[in-house]
């Protein structure tokens, strides 16, 4: 019999508290903030997107840089350790989005600059930078 199993039911529920206790980062959901620029690192309007939930990230108005230079946060939900995050730019006329892409390429096509794409882990900064270049012609 091995030693776990001969600990009495509730030691043994005291034990994985104890245990899940001593990891609150694994169980916790996290805040990351997000900004993004262009190449001459001046603010470019954006929409975060989260595990490709397009319909999601407009109807929380996940969006960055529109009427000036400002960030997003977004609680990334546990007990997930990554999560892709894409960036995709925005349109902006008047303090006001133009256009919600619905895609990458709706997005890409739209605009004129380049979307970006990165795996985001529960281990990373806090704070994500995205550098979205002119598409090439």
């Amino acid at each position: 019999m091995s030693p776990a199993a001969a600990l009495p039911a509730l030691a043994q529920s005291a034990l994985l508290l104890a245990l899940a206790a001593c990891q609150p980062e694994s169980a916790a959901n996290l805040e990351f903030t997000f900004d993004a620029v262009d190449t001459n690192e001046q603010a470019r309007p954006c929409m975060i997107v989260v595990d490709d939930d397009w319909t999601g990230a407009a109807e929380r108005h996940q969006w960055v840089n529109v009427t000036g230079d400002d960030v997003l946060t977004i609680t990334l939900p546990a007990p997930k350790t990554e999560w892709t995050v894409t960036v995709a730019p925005l349109l902006v006329e008047s303090g006001q989005i133009t256009r919600v892409p619905h895609s990458r390429k709706d997005a890409r096509d739209y605009s004129g600059f380049a979307d970006e794409v990165r795996l985001v882990r529960r281990t990373d900064p806090r704070r994500q930078l995205f550098i979205l270049p002119r598409r090439a012609p």
